[in-house]
């Protein structure tokens, strides 16, 4: 049986609330000077002991102040409230022992990491939740009888939508589980990445017939890597301008000291380039080195592309266009077979703190059994060994991880992009068209009277390299930029302004908007028609996130008179013919219109709303934005 819960604390009261997906059965306790559930919510704990608690940052919240008032002996809101605030404000967040089962949604999805952060809120929105509520009051307010009655909808508001997201995750939940059964490893709160260096690490345990607590204790050497000491020896170039990077490259050392051995006066922001080019301008005699991952980066032209590398890996991209295939060409896009992975087998590559032949054997019998679950249609294993393969490299580059070796960690980067580098030259060499490269590989518009030649190309460069190549044809890519765009093939693949699914933590503002454009390029259907024949209006929704010290206001009038609503911190809205202005106030007093020139209507809750009255020349006008980057100046909506 299943409970999902969530508390909120105020100065002067403490609230519970949960609810059983199975039974509708809803649960609610609250202890504060007018009301003491203390007791009975105690007896309600032990009851459910053989149950499961699902939440939201439960681990770090809602289940350590749920434990600390279980062991108080005379529970307070006062009591309650200070513990509360201690959390929310210790930097590190301390282990509380759990002795009912906890389940936590907000780590079992990776949002504790910086680049996928996001709220309850946030996800109710994207998730197309009917009622987006923000707490109306601020956590030090007196709360009465009265004001309760807000507080205890807004907390099961709360739970309803986290019941919604538990069934959303059903297959991540699914998956932990069966890993559980498997593989004997508790991973039902861990992120993919750290399943995937745990089932690496029971796989290594059992060849080295060592405990895993033993091989989480080993640790890399934080140490400068002279980028020259890593490069494969077969990689060549026959170009000047990519000989020129493999220069600068072998010239490079990595070095988490770097500014210490320079003038302070120098402009960090710049590319490794530019500072080696001031530096040796300057007559100044250094080894060129890079302080971390962001200032590892190398510019040059080829191919008729910008080419940048990084430690994110190697990025060009043809100018904003469309390109099609012919009667005479056709667009190939050429891809890496599970590229990270295979760098490290087929060159054995292996965290120096770890015996090689142990390492390199381990990693490729994961790979072979995960081919071997493929072909079986054993898609839990696959799935399984799938996030150990991938994981892996992530954590080469993590120093709390035992793993960490950052000779690895840019072997595998600079090499892969170098490696990809050398595909590029070759096939522009046969006289391809290069529309794209990218960190696992390149796509090209060739003759087809040359496919022969650039398989065999393709070819050689799989002999050299004992990777292998995976082919997909396009008969039209429309291209933004390399991290926005469409191609069309077997199927339609979409990246960034482009895509029409996100992942929930991304802002799905405006949904309507990537499709049309999606529509008119790909089926050649007039933006308008999209439009006005699209029915979820959620689609036609933006979203407002606050960062600190902002919060929305709608303002309209009411009776004659200016009317004011507060919407926190959340914010879902329509622009609409007829209505008022959607405001974002920081607390020092700045305002600024969220959609400039256009009117709106608040839809945090979802309520019937005539298509007529929405505002279509707001998204007319954002497609042709979006149009424009691809056709400049061209009137091609209808």
């Amino acid at each position: 049986m299943i409970k999902v819960y969530d508390i909120e604390t105020f100065a002067n009261c403490f609230t519970y609330t949960d609810y059983n997906p199975s039974t509708k059965e809803i649960n609610v306790f609250v202890i504060s000077s007018f009301r003491d559930d203390s007791v009975e919510f105690k007896k309600y704990l032990d009851s459910i002991k053989k149950c499961g608690m699902v939440g939201f940052n439960n681990l770090h919240f809602d289940w350590p102040v749920t434990n600390f008032i279980y062991n108080l002996l005379q529970p307070t809101a006062e009591k309650i409230y200070a513990y509360a605030q201690s959390i929310i404000t210790e930097e590190k967040k301390e282990y509380t022992k759990v002795w009912i089962k906890q389940l936590d949604l907000y780590l079992l999805n990776h949002y504790d990491n910086k680049a996928r952060s996001t709220s309850l809120k946030a996800l109710e929105v994207s998730c197309r939740w009917n009622n987006v509520m923000d707490m109306p009051l601020h956590h030090t307010t007196q709360i009465d009888e009265h004001l309760l009655q807000q507080v205890l909808e807004y907390n099961l508001n709360d739970v309803l939508f986290t019941a919604k997201f538990y069934e959303m995750c059903s297959d991540k939940i699914k998956l932990r589980k069966e890993i559980k059964k498997k593989y004997k490893l508790d991973v039902i709160n861990k992120s993919d990445v750290v399943i995937g260096e745990s089932i690496f690490l029971k796989y290594l345990s059992d060849a080295m017939d060592t405990p895993i607590k033993e091989l989480k204790q080993i640790r890399g050497k934080r140490t400068d890597v002279p980028i020259k000491d890593i490069i494969f020896p077969y990689i060549s170039f026959r170009s000047k301008e990519l000989n020129g990077i493999l220069n600068l490259m072998s010239e490079t050392q990595t070095s988490s000291s770097y500014l210490a051995n320079f003038i302070k006066s120098i402009d960090t922001k710049r590319s490794t380039n530019e500072l080696y080019d001031k530096l040796k301008a300057n007559n100044i005699d250094v080894k060129k080195t890079a302080q971390q991952k962001k200032s590892f980066s190398f510019t040059t032209h080829y191919g008729g592309l910008r080419l940048d590398y990084g430690v994110g890996g190697i990025h060009g991209c043809a100018p904003a266009g469309i390109y099609t295939s012919t009667d005479e060409y056709d667009i190939l896009d050429i891809d890496v077979k599970s590229y990270y992975p295979n760098l490290f087998i087929q060159n054995r590559l292996h965290p120096r703190q770890m015996d090689q032949d142990t390492f390199v054997q381990v990693y490729s019998d994961i790979f072979e059994q995960r081919v071997l679950a493929q072909k079986d249609g054993d898609k839990l294993t696959a799935d399984a060994l799938k996030l150990s393969l991938n994981g892996l490299f992530g954590k080469t580059g993590s120093d709390v991880s035992c793993f960490y070796d950052p000779t690895v960690f840019y072997a595998v980067t600079v090499n892969g992009q170098l490696l990809i580098s050398m595909l590029l030259e070759s096939l522009y060499m046969t006289g391809c068209e290069v529309i794209q490269v990218n960190t696992d590989g390149v796509t090209i518009k060739h003759l087809k009277t040359k496919k022969a030649e650039i398989l065999s190309i393709c070819k050689e460069w799989e002999d050299k390299t004992k990777l292998t190549l995976e082919y997909a044809n396009y008969t039209k890519m429309i291209i933004r930029d390399v991290n926005n765009y469409i191609a069309v093939g077997d199927k339609v693949k979409e990246k960034g302004c482009f895509e029409t699914k996100k992942d929930w933590h991304k802002d799905n503002s405006f949904m309507v908007v990537p499709l049309a454009v999606r529509n008119y390029f790909v089926d050649n259907t007039p933006i308008e028609y999209t439009l006005s024949k699209h029915k979820d209006i959620l689609d036609f929704c933006g979203r407002y996130k606050a960062s600190r010290g902002w919060h929305a206001e709608y303002v309209s009038l009411k009776d004659n008179k200016e009317n004011r609503e507060d919407y926190g911190k959340i914010y879902r809205f329509i622009p609409v013919k007829k209505g008022g202005t959607s405001l974002k106030i920081n607390k020092d007093g700045r305002v600024h219109n969220l959609l400039d020139g256009y009117q709106t209507i608040p839809y945090n809750r979802i309520e019937k709303i005539n298509k007529r009255d929405v505002d279509f020349l707001f998204f007319i006008n954002e497609c042709q934005k979006l149009i424009d980057t691809i056709q400049p100046s061209q009137m091609t909506l209808f």
